[in-house]
């Protein structure tokens, strides 16, 4: 049977961005009890954002779902510490939102335990509060803590979807490729800029409509048809020119080219639209041997 969500209470340890977050959304739908933070000072601001709660330096009192937000090389001490503080029920769930670790890291075989990751930067929780609806969440764990978790999740318009906890690590990198790698590449290709004399104009990025419409094209359609360029139209001489340029530039730089470079091709090779001949020769320009400059 479902659980009556506004009969539950909620305790949080380690209200950070995404903590402070999650809580301030379950606040309408549930009974915030503790924010647990190292100091009784940084919970009462984590409690004053909630707008719920109250401020404790340790567990002492018991919940129906305990999340741990702390970061990930500290969920396990957390776990410790609430297991050993006696305040766990049967019936309870405890749940993290690592994106990395499962929902064994919690050691509990007490009560319930799961893992739910918000694919959502945390960046600022005030904007997350107005952004969040819509966020898929990749869940995995014990079946009786999913099917309490689930629809806490849905009700902040959340899109939870279950996951393999063997493959966590896996789904993770995903994320990060696609998202803090990001970041590094759209910076890296900046400085390209900038090291080949291009300077922002007001402040602006020239690349920006370009990346803007490339993500429009994939989330539209699908790799196979959003990719363009010189490996899409099998031009061995412009790809020979980047790597000539880029040896006289930071070794990195060339080895990024490089790897996605051997990504790309694959994703060419799905066009048909260039011969096995070229895409036999940009391989060869793009995995010969390096000049290396630091």
């Amino acid at each position: 049977m479902p659980d009556n969500l506004s009969s539950l209470t909620l305790s949080c340890i380690g209200a950070g961005r995404l903590g402070k977050t999650l809580c301030h959304l379950f606040a309408q739908h549930l009974h915030i009890g503790h924010i647990i933070n190292c100091s009784e000072d940084s919970a009462q601001l984590a409690v004053d954002f909630i707008g719920a709660g109250q401020a404790r330096s340790t567990p002492v009192q018991c919940a129906d779902i305990w999340l741990i937000a702390t970061p990930d090389n500290e969920i396990k001490a957390a776990s410790a510490a609430l297991r050993n503080a006696g305040v766990l029920r049967e019936s309870d769930t405890v749940f993290h939102c690592s994106g990395a670790l499962n929902a064994t890291v919690l050691d509990i075989s007490d009560c319930h335990t799961a893992s739910v990751h918000p694919i959502h930067s945390f960046a600022d929780p005030q904007q997350s509060i107005s952004q969040f609806a819509g966020t898929p969440c990749g869940m995995e764990g014990n079946r009786r803590a999913l099917e309490r978790l689930q629809p806490l999740f849905e009700q902040v318009a959340a899109k939870p979807f279950v996951i393999d906890s063997q493959h966590k690590a896996l789904y993770h990198a995903a994320t990060v490729m696609t998202c803090n790698y990001l970041v590094s590449l759209l910076e890296l290709g900046q400085k390209m800029l900038t090291a080949a004399g291009v300077s922002p104009q007001q402040g602006a990025n020239p690349l920006e409509p370009l990346i803007r419409q490339t993500l429009d094209n994939y989330f539209n359609t699908d790799a196979t048809s959003a990719l363009t360029g010189p490996i899409s139209r099998g031009d061995t001489a412009t790809v020979a020119a980047h790597i000539q340029a880029l040896q006289q530039q930071p070794n990195n730089w060339q080895q990024v080219y490089r790897a996605l470079g051997n990504t790309t091709r694959v994703i060419a090779a799905k066009q048909g639209q260039t011969s096995a001949e070229n895409l036999s020769a940009i391989d060869r320009l793009l995995n010969s041997g390096t000049d290396h400059h630091d």
